[in-house]
């Protein structure tokens, strides 16, 4: 199955042309969200992480279907 991954503000990977910020992600049928995280190598907390999955929040135990856009989002702290 294929999903789409958004990696918003420090989670954006570098690449040769400047921040990657969308990646397309091959995963194994039935695989949840912390499947993604591993894979994806994300060493934040997951607690720190609003997880999205088609514009919904979701937990780490949400399984993905293909085609689902996921956005992975810090939590930001404010002053």
């Amino acid at each position: 199955m294929v999903v789409v991954v958004h990696l918003h503000t420090v989670l954006q990977r570098k690449g040769p042309e400047g921040s990657i910020s969308r990646l397309v992600v091959e995963l194994p049928t039935e695989s949840d969200l912390a499947a993604l995280l591993r894979l994806l190598e994300i060493q934040m907390d997951p607690e720190e992480l609003l997880l999205v999955v088609n514009t919904r929040t979701a937990a780490l135990e949400q399984v993905l279907h293909n085609g689902d856009e996921v956005h992975l989002i810090p939590a930001l702290a404010g002053g």
